[in-house]
């Protein structure tokens, strides 16, 4: 799987087609109201989509009649692809927000031949039309479904609103679509998913349950620990340790960067010097970026939050919906990678703790305590596409698999506004990569720490 941004997707040109519901039901509202993240986001996106996408290449020019009874058959799998969101007149608290169902049992879809992209900067206008336009959490379908046919070899496009999708469910989505279409196309075959494909498990049952739980008591250890962070952050959430240049409650236009960090090789090697020295990989992701803020600042810790997926359950293992929670942690620089990553191993699991708390519930525990000065927070994910869904290897199958994995998958974002620092690393058997997103006018401080971060993790 590779990691990047919808200005920086090589798309070869060709003929982009779109599948969209023929008939729409209008659905009826859902008895539970959304997660505390579809809240968050839904609160903060200003009529905005934030949306992700994810792409994989098939032999030949698209079959139409396989990709649409394919897209038809998925479609009607995942409950949260039946979700779109509505508000309350004149609401403006995420409160009022509601989670609207259509229904998707006998959804058709027609198709649609949206243009002839001729150049990759056509492919990419277009593409971010399309998905800006469907990718909707106020309407539904709140995704995209689509392609770019060719003579020797297309490519298969879905996205979706922030919503209604994680990272991991970009996988899921790719690897289920890529094994219907390969069976569709088989003159001899009509797949049905749950032969196929193992059982999702519902989204909408989890967001109920997430709803069942009750708000932690004044003095749970999970809300001290979650204040105790945040004053150490000035009552503030935690920012890139780095001056932006850019004042706070300002947004800029987004930059972005893409970099592998460590080649196939490297990365074993660094997984194995990591393990040799009792941490875990990420330890020492999150070291190397403690240690480079020391290099470049003099400061000792640096702060930030790291996502957490929630899919604690093996019947949430191919879940599509956004099943994610988020920790905080503290990295102290110490003398060298190991010890600083030592030292981040012990305290992730003290981190990881907190996470079962949502963030609308520390946020209304705390109250005015907390007093964001940015939009955006300094986080720091990783990902490790081998143990993902469909795997990270563009054409093999795992040991184990049934089906091949799908071939040059990638995971797209939205590129839009920012006034902070969010780090994406991914593990896959190509090696170790990051992407970032900053604001355009901090590209220099952002790139000479990256620099920073990739000699600290290329030193043995």
């Amino acid at each position: 799987m590779h990691i990047t941004f919808l200005d920086r997707f090589e798309a070869r040109p060709g003929r982009i087609l779109q599948w969209t519901p023929s008939e729409i039901s209008t659905g009826s509202t859902y008895p539970v109201p959304p997660t505390s993240n579809q809240q968050l986001h839904l609160a903060g996106s200003r009529g905005d989509t934030t949306w992700l996408a994810a792409t994989f290449d098939v032999p030949g020019p698209i079959d139409t009649d396989a990709l649409r009874a394919s897209f038809e058959e998925w479609t009607s799998r995942h409950d949260a692809l039946s979700c779109s969101f509505s508000q309350a007149e004149e609401a403006d608290e995420s409160s009022a927000l509601f989670v609207d169902v259509a229904d998707v049992v006998d959804l058709r879809l027609r198709e649609e031949t949206v243009a002839d992209a001729r150049t990759p900067e056509q492919v990419r206008e277009l593409l971010g039309e399309r998905l800006d336009r469907w990718c909707n959490p106020f309407a539904f379908p709140a995704y995209f479904l689509g392609a770019i046919t060719r003579e020797d070899q297309s490519t298969v496009i879905c996205g979706f609103d922030h919503a209604i999708c994680d990272g991991w469910s970009m996988s899921i989505a790719i690897t289920e679509i890529s094994t219907l279409y390969r069976e569709y196309t088989r003159a001899d075959r009509k797949p049905i998913a749950s032969d196929l494909l193992p059982e999702p498990g519902s989204f909408l049952n989890y967001c109920f349950r997430e709803s069942a739980t009750a708000d932690p008591e004044p003095g749970d250890h999970r809300i001290s620990g979650w204040r105790s962070f945040l004053r150490s952050c000035g009552g503030d959430t935690p920012h890139f340790p780095v001056d932006l240049g850019l004042p706070a409650g300002t947004m800029s236009p987004q930059g972005t960067d893409t970099r592998m960090l460590l080649d196939a090789d490297e990365a074993e090697l660094f997984d194995q010097n990591c393990a040799d020295h009792r941490h875990s990989s990420f330890g020492a992701i999150l070291a190397s970026i403690g240690l480079a803020t020391t290099q470049l600042t003099d400061k000792r810790d640096t702060r930030l939050l790291f996502p957490v997926h929630t899919r604690r359950e093996p019947r949430h293992n191919h879940t599509f919906g956004w099943l994610v929670a988020n920790a905080p942690i503290t990295v102290t620089s110490m003398d060298d990678l190991h010890s600083t990553a030592r030292a981040v191993n012990l305290a992730f699991h003290e981190s990881l703790s907190l996470s079962s708390v949502s963030s609308r519930q520390v946020l209304r525990s705390l109250g005015p305590e907390v007093s964001p000065t940015r939009r955006d927070i300094f986080s720091v994910s990783y990902a490790d596409y081998r143990t993902m869904p469909g795997g990270s290897r563009p054409r093999e199958s795992r040991p184990g698999d049934s089906q091949p994995a799908p071939i040059n998958p990638q995971q797209l974002s939205r590129v839009s506004s920012a006034d902070d620092v969010q780090f994406w690393f991914s593990r896959t058997h190509d090696g170790l990569a990051v992407r970032t997103r900053f604001p355009a006018p901090a590209a220099q401080a952002v790139l000479t720490f990256l620099e920073c971060v990739s000699e600290i993790l290329s030193t043995p």
